[in-house]
């Protein structure tokens, strides 16, 4: 018997760390799919050297104590872990006595299918018999493979598959389909079944429990080999399944049971499209769980943080990629162009919901682009160079003109468009509802009185509708003077924390509605300075300056080798540094001197936009922190109740719940008794810069879901939209629950 090393170095120190994530799951990301292959073979080299110092001695089965089992798919990403076991682990791990192959599935044939077990032959055993012989010789391989007729080396390989595979044959099914004999080929294949299913409870109990599973995962988290709305996801018991394929093959599978109740599961991730399974493998939804498992197969082991806590998941970087979206529109006989982040969704035509950004630029919506629904097109809009250029007074026009353009092209073709605005954006947003109307001074055009290209938005605003999230409005500037008063004297005099800023902001005039209570003190907080620092005539350059430096130290610095590591949120090490460096200083500094060059006009524009949100029928959701920094809560709060109130008199209804168009209001609270110092993250709620802000941006995924599902069945109702799947599935969840709150 050889002796092999009991361990080894747990991960090479140019290896990314693996962070256990607040949902229980490990996850690990590389630069590259090579890299990513060398992490998930350190991890099964731990596995294994935890089972061979100990592990085996608690085995429920002789075959477990005898034996590490691993049961593996297919897929190109598992040959990056192939490659990465031959080059690190080929002499430390005892592959011929101590490791088991099994497989998660079978084919008796489809096209372009990828055979788990022939890839495992191809890609690792004969490499394997490659290195063993020149490492140990062909003679002490013999011994070690207890031959009683000696081989030579190019046989070898053939001995270990024998000895180290435990197959689903299917060949002679094969031979049968080939034939024409589907009667016969349908008994092999049941035979097989359950040849295979007794072999499994030999070797491994009744539990079925592997050591270790390793396989990809798909675009729309395929796992094994479910795919979504796959019928026997539904089936928990350990087993194995036939599943009938549309081209009329048949597979052998290990099922849900089986896959869920190993000690361990690796899965890799490579290549583009796989961001939305990731994030939906993250997400902690509201929707019956068992639903999501139809809809994304992998969350089958998010049943039990226990199940969670077993898995591992190893993405390289292409994975964590969003694509790139490009709308073209013309202004002034000019070619504009606005790119986009863009997560495609898996339903044709869907809701496509479009993200405006805070002043942190693009990573305000990262845990968006993750975490929305997989159905959905989720694209986060670029502001673009050309407003560099532009007058202050023109910035926010013309990004509304650019979104505007973008929502009405989806809307020619009936797509649904919900609107999403954060922080600064929110200036955006009034913009865009001020486009609506071309006189805003005078008394609102009934609907039938706009513009066709007016109504036709207000149709495509009303279908999804509208989001703020922590959304600016100058008057926050008194809030900021305030908060940052009180941040001080903590700081200094240990004083109470408080950021709820002055109340009440709005006064109600019956004839006028919403007017500022103090507007002199806009005037007194409006940062002057910084005004006059932006007509500097080398500005552009200094802060452009600054920026490069940024960049350069992001560069140098690798967000999954960070010290403090586990104090950096789920979302920000998705996606590293990689949307931090395209904020560009610049562009944040000019949007805040137009946001800020005559604020009580921008805030009369504001309150303007209420009105339209109530005359034209749109829906309107506010989210907003309790505790919020940069932006009054109770601004936020006083703009709700006067658009509820309004709401209801426009429809002559009593009660909030009997109004026809959907006004809904979040307000997050914080889970700490006290009031932390950091002035950012309550503010940066989908920015996540705490563990805590992965809850809140959990919450507001909830809530901007169920928003937007519920405008777009109302659209479908209407015949504005055609029928989509997923609304009519959340219908009938929703319909379902409703009974059975009645029916207890």
């Amino acid at each position: 018997m050889m002796t092999f090393p009991a361990s080894r170095a747990s991960q090479a120190s140019n290896q990314p760390q693996l962070m256990q994530e607040e949902a229980g799951f490990y996850l690990g990301i590389g630069a590259d799919l090579e890299e990513t292959g060398q992490q998930a073979a350190t991890t099964v080299f731990e596995k294994y050297t935890l089972w061979r110092n100990g592990g085996r001695q608690q085995a429920d089965t002789e075959f477990k104590g005898k034996h590490f089992s691993i049961a593996v798919g297919g897929g190109n990403t598992v040959k990056a872990l192939y490659r990465a076991l031959l080059n690190q682990h080929a002499y430390d791990i005892n592959w011929i006595e101590d490791v088991r192959f099994f497989f998660l599935e079978e084919s008796t044939g489809e096209k372009n299918w990828v055979s788990a077990a022939q890839s495992l032959i191809a890609s690792f055993i004969r490499p394997l018999a490659s290195k063993l012989v020149r490492r140990w010789g062909v003679k002490k391989l013999n011994r070690m493979l207890d031959l009683k007729y000696p081989v030579m080396e190019e046989d070898l390989a053939e001995q270990l598959i024998e000895v180290m595979l435990y197959r689903i044959n299917l060949a002679a099914v094969r031979k049968c389909v080939r034939r024409g004999q589907t009667a016969r080929a349908g008994k092999l294949t049941q035979q097989e079944c359950q040849r295979y299913h007794d072999l499994l409870l030999r070797c491994l109990g009744k539990s079925m429990a592997f050591h270790l599973i390793i396989t990809g995962v798909g675009k729309d988290g395929d796992v094994g080999a479910f795919s979504p709305d796959t019928p026997a996801l539904a089936e928990k018991k350990p087993g194995l399944v036939k599943l009938k394929q549309s081209n009329g093959a048949t597979r052998i599978a290990l099922n849900r049971g089986i896959i869920t109740r190993a000690e361990c599961v690796a899965l890799i991730l490579s290549g583009s499209l796989k961001l939305k399974t990731l994030g939906r493998f993250e997400m902690q939804e509201a929707a019956d769980f068992e639903q999501t498992v139809m809809e994304t197969p992998v969350r089958m082991l998010r049943e039990r943080r226990e199940i969670a806590e077993k898995v591992y998941i190893f993405a390289d970087d292409t994975a964590l990629h969003f694509d790139e979206g490009k709308f073209q529109y013309r202004e002034n006989g000019k070619l504009i162009t606005t790119k986009a982040e863009v997560r495609v969704g898996s339903e044709e035509n869907g809701i496509h919901i479009f993200l405006l950004h805070g002043f942190m630029g693009l990573y305000s919506y990262v845990n968006f682009l993750i975490r929305l629904p997989g159905a959905w097109t989720v694209s986060a809009l670029h502001r673009g160079k050309h407003a560099k250029k532009l007058a202050e007074k023109d910035v926010f026009p013309h990004y509304a003109n650019a979104l505007r353009k973008a929502v009405m092209q989806n809307w020619r073709n009936q797509r649904p468009t919900p609107v999403a605005f954060h922080s600064i954006a929110g200036t955006i947003s009034d913009h865009l509802l001020l486009s609506i109307v071309e006189d805003q001074s005078a008394p609102l055009p009934e609907f039938e009185d706009l513009k066709k290209s007016d109504q036709m938005l207000v149709e495509a605003l009303r279908s999804g509708g509208i989001i703020h999230l922590a959304s600016w409005a100058p008057s926050d500037i008194v809030h900021i003077a305030e908060t940052i008063d009180n941040l001080i004297g903590h700081l200094r005099k240990r004083c109470e924390l408080d950021y709820s800023g002055p109340a009440p902001v709005y006064r109600l005039d019956p004839d006028h509605g919403l007017s500022l209570n103090h507007p002199e003190q806009v005037l007194e907080a409006q940062p002057s300075r910084l005004l006059s620092f932006a007509k500097l005539p080398a500005v552009e350059q200094m802060i452009n300056a600054l920026n490069r430096g940024l960049r350069y130290l992001l560069d140098k610095r690798d967000l999954q080798q960070g010290v403090s590591q586990r104090e950096i949120p789920y979302g920000l090490r998705v996606v590293g540094g990689r949307l931090l460096k395209k904020v560009s200083f610049y562009g944040l500094f000019k949007e805040v001197c137009a946001s800020l060059h005559d604020p009580l006009e921008y805030q009369q524009r504001h309150l303007r936009a209420l009105d339209i949100i109530i005359k034209y029928d749109i829906p309107y959701l506010s989210v907003i922190h309790h505790d919020d920094f940069m932006v009054s809560a109770n601004r936020h709060r006083e703009e709700y109740a006067y658009l509820l109130q309004r709401r209801m008199e426009k429809d002559g209804v009593k009660r909030a719940q009997d109004i026809s168009v959907a006004l809904n209001f979040l307000q997050l609270e914080r889970e700490a008794e006290e009031l932390p110092a950091d002035p950012l993250n309550p503010h940066l709620m989908l920015m996540s810069t705490s563990q805590e802000g992965d809850r809140l941006s959990r919450q507001v995924t909830a809530a901007v879901t169920q928003f937007v599902k519920d405008n777009v069945a109302v659209a479908v109702a209407a015949g504005k939209t055609p029928p989509l799947a997923s609304v009519a599935k959340s219908e009938a969840r929703k319909n379902l629950s409703g009974k059975r709150r009645k029916a207890g």
